[in-house]
């Protein structure tokens, strides 16, 4: 990850972006999945250290800023050298960060890519006049989640408890938790086999995000008979 990219990620999260530059990067979130994933670590990573460790991050920015201010010893030129000092200070900041908490997130709390290990999508038959679900399917399969996502967006009909639950995995796979709970909570709220599983998923997508609370009250729904209940119960244990 380059030192551009720490400083759009850091300008992004302070709400410092202009609006254009937002909007292109709110795009590449959407359709940049190796993008999206950066950013969720360098998001995860950040929050995960302020809440854990809020002293020390400060003691660290109070390094930084005494280490400038023995760096530049007049007002005037410090005025004038801050703003080269800045995209170093950030980039210096977030890789440490970066690095620490990545080691800390592998040590202490399951990801995302521990429990995605989804089940083979199988809804479409041979002589199926929706190509697009057919795409949609063979894409998912094959883990290419972009591409299936745009597929089911070009299909008929998704108004199938099955079509929902895989299009809602594509997105939580491309990082549109929004749109992705949506579809989980219909499912959810409904009657079909898909009820628990939704559930489920919904876990993974606080889990992906980092809403570790969150992730646990949704897993403690899950019942004892659903196909899912011993993968959630050891989720819930490498919580605690």
């Amino acid at each position: 990850m380059n030192e551009e990219m720490y400083i759009g990620f850091e300008s992004y999260l302070a709400n410092e972006m202009p609006a254009d530059e937002k909007t292109r990067f709110e795009e590449k979130l959407q359709n940049d999945a190796q993008f999206g994933e950066q950013f969720r670590l360098y998001q995860e990573t950040t929050q995960f250290l302020s809440h854990k460790f809020a002293s020390e991050t400060s003691d660290f920015k109070k390094n930084l800023a005494a280490i400038s201010d023995d760096y530049f010893d007049e007002t005037a030129e410090k005025e004038t050298k801050v703003i080269n000092l800045r995209p170093w200070y950030y980039a210096v900041a977030a890789s440490m960060l970066l690095v620490f908490g990545t080691l800390l997130f592998t040590m202490n709390n399951p990801q995302y890519g521990d429990y995605n290990q989804h089940e083979t999508a199988q809804f479409t038959e041979r002589g199926d006049e929706d190509v697009n679900l057919k795409k949609a399917q063979d894409f998912f399969n094959d883990h290419q989640y972009q591409k299936a996502v745009l597929a089911f967006e070009k299909a008929n009909n998704l108004n199938t408890p099955e079509l929902q639950y895989f299009y809602a995995i594509a997105l939580i796979e491309t990082n549109r938790y929004a749109k992705a709970e949506l579809a989980l909570n219909n499912l959810k709220n409904g009657t079909s086999v898909y009820k628990d599983k939704a559930t489920w998923y919904l876990a993974l997508s606080s889990l992906k995000q980092n809403k570790l609370e969150n992730c646990k009250a949704l897993l403690q729904q899950i019942p004892a008979d659903a196909e899912d209940y011993d993968k959630a119960q050891k989720l819930l244990n490498d919580l605690d």
